[in-house]
């Protein structure tokens, strides 16, 4: 019997904040025939200084839909929360229940918990929050059936983790990584984000002693064997 394919879902406040975080390890995760899933809450529509926000937002989205092909995302959903987070309202984790019941992930990714962004933290709270009241029989107006995915991991994007309980060799990602990066001209224009992410995944490759470069998570959740995906394949 063909066993059934995993799932992998990752959520990011904006366009660009999966392809920093964790790109390298959705793109790794994605050769090896996971199904790839992308959920982005904002479509950054603040993030640029030099147009309008309702031509900024629509011009990420298309960027962020470049990115996720190129890590090997087959579904990317925008939500259009206002860019600039501070506090979520209920409807909103409805939201989130209703797309992690329907979606199933095995491997979900999120902004970490302590991030400096508080957009990224309020998106993190949410996020967690609506998985856990969605594992069980609560908030059955998001309809769906209860679900709980494996393995939760915290991704790193402006404020480095200062601890961490995974890290992951990316060596055979870490370029396409940054052809996905690349695809947010209207944030890279601007600041040389490439540089900053291959400085970041060399170091954490040396001081993680993975061996090579390195993304690295704090870990939320995790079961016995949730860990077996991340493993040298050879």
């Amino acid at each position: 019997m063909k066993s059934e394919r995993k799932r992998v879902l990752a959520f990011g406040t904006h366009p660009d904040d999966i392809e920093i975080g964790c790109g390298g390890t959705v793109a790794m995760l994605a050769q090896r025939g996971f199904e790839i899933a992308h959920v982005i809450l904002t479509s950054g529509e603040a993030g640029s200084d030099r147009t309008a926000p309702w031509e900024a937002g629509p011009m990420r989205e298309k960027e962020a839909l470049e990115a996720a092909k190129v890590l090997g995302a087959a579904n990317v959903e925008f939500l259009r929360y206002p860019d600039g987070l501070t506090g979520f309202t209920r409807e909103m984790k409805i939201d989130i229940i209703r797309i992690v019941r329907r979606l199933k992930p095995h491997v979900l990714f999120v902004h970490e918990r302590n991030e400096s962004s508080l957009g990224h933290r309020v998106a993190s709270e949410l996020v967690l929050e609506a998985v856990q009241a969605g594992s069980g029989p609560w908030f059955q107006e998001a309809g769906g059936e209860p679900w709980s995915p494996e393995l939760i991991l915290g991704y790193e994007v402006w404020h480095p983790l200062g601890h961490y309980e995974l890290a992951v060799d990316i060596s055979a990602t870490l370029e396409t990584k940054l052809r996905a990066l690349a695809c947010h001209r209207s944030q890279t224009a601007a600041v040389r984000y490439d540089e900053a992410v291959r400085g970041l995944a060399r170091w954490r490759g040396v001081m993680s002693l993975s061996g090579g470069d390195a993304e690295v998570f704090e870990v939320i959740k995790a079961s016995q064997i949730s860990f077996c995906c991340f493993a040298q394949q050879e």
